[in-house]
């Protein structure tokens, strides 16, 4: 789960964010996300190129991959008018007839705790995240707890570890119990449970934005959160995903791994948007990359100290005088750091193309 060793080069930047835990950044547009029908995203892996290159991702139906019936619609009360989903009196998650997955804005006062029991089948696919509420000011984060009625502890899998999410096979069927607090001085919090069909590995949720047009598609196996950390970001996220797929980080060398996504039409920005940032990590130019029809200027960022890597893969483009940017942000340790044997490197091969599949599904309208 999380391995946070903030280098010496992120101190003050740190300081300046409030931890690698606060919860800080924007989600200034009114987005609306709803779940779609499944499909199989074939994207071919993006390497280095001077040139422009074409990224052509297949959509076509498959049984082996993602599969889903989702009914329900992602209306996040933080961003919307729509009323929010309550808990009821006794804490207990119900989906609705045939839906896969719940959004629950509640809060907690500080120094308190709450508890979730939702009823699940064995072998199914259950994924837990927090988006935190935003206050200006205020800093805070939500640790969780997740237990099995038979006492198995899920979250967090170390002994001594924090765990702000979990995806992952439940073990058995039986309640489960998600236990909530905060840390820091947020109170307001929306919890993210979804429980995947049985028999099915992923389920897809599509975000929208109606100012601009733009929308894409992610898995389960990521979440909407708060950026904890700073980026080479010339716009303000709108969104903000981090890869939540326990397994990917129990035993590696992975620290914590966000895709944001953001939009500016201010006339600066845009004049400036496809040009390397240098204001926190230096950039390369990698080239343009063509990529469902957009054509992206391709840079990456790199950072490094204390054995720690920062890794940013950034897109940009300019459409119709709005400035466009997505970076996919990697946090991971030296291997040479760990006793041989105690850690495996973590595959970013397969991590960079679950970046992509999301990016392969950028489109405006």
């Amino acid at each position: 789960m999380k391995k946070i060793i903030v280098p010496i080069s992120f101190l003050i930047l740190a300081a300046v964010a409030c931890s690698l835990s606060s919860k800080s950044n924007l989600l200034p547009v009114p987005p609306t996300i709803k779940p779609v029908a499944a499909t199989t995203i074939v994207i071919p892996t993006l390497k280095p190129a001077s040139a422009t290159k074409v990224v052509t991702p297949t959509l076509k139906s498959a049984s082996a991959t993602l599969e889903v019936s989702p009914t329900q619609t992602f209306q996040p009360p933080t961003f919307t008018s729509v009323a929010p989903v309550q808990p009821d009196p006794s804490n207990t998650i119900r989906f609705d007839a045939g839906g896969t997955w719940m959004d629950l804005l509640d809060n907690i006062n500080p120094g308190a705790s709450k508890t979730y029991t939702l009823n699940a089948t064995k072998g199914q696919i259950m994924s837990v995240s927090i988006l935190s509420g935003d206050v200006a000011g205020a800093w805070g984060y939500f640790p969780i707890e997740i237990k099995g009625s038979d006492g198995t502890l899920l979250c967090p899998v170390q002994v001594n570890d924090e765990c702000d999410f979990w995806r992952g096979k439940l073990p058995l069927t039986q309640d489960y119990f998600i236990k909530v607090k905060p840390g820091g001085d947020l109170t307001n919090f929306t919890l993210r449970v979804a429980i995947n069909p049985p028999g099915k590995s992923e389920q897809l949720f599509q975000y929208k934005n109606p100012a601009t047009g733009l929308s894409l598609t992610y898995s389960d196996r990521f979440g909407p959160v708060r950026f904890p950390s700073s980026a080479n970001n010339k716009t303000n996220s709108e969104l903000v995903l981090q890869f939540i797929d326990t397994n990917s980080y129990v035993k590696t060398n992975l620290s914590e791994v966000y895709f944001l996504l953001g939009s500016s039409a201010e006339p600066q920005i845009v004049a400036s948007c496809t040009d390397v940032n240098q204001s926190f990590e230096p950039e390369q130019l990698d080239g343009n990359e063509v990529i469902n029809g957009y054509t992206f200027v391709h840079s990456r960022a790199e950072g490094a100290g204390a054995g720690n890597y920062y890794q940013q893969e950034i897109y940009r483009m300019v459409n119709k005088n709005v400035c466009y940017e997505v970076i996919y942000f990697i946090h991971y340790t030296n291997i040479g750091n760990y006793t041989p044997g105690q850690v495996t490197e973590f595959d970013m091969n397969g991590l960079l193309q679950k970046f992509n599949m999301i990016l392969s599904t950028f489109s405006l309208k």
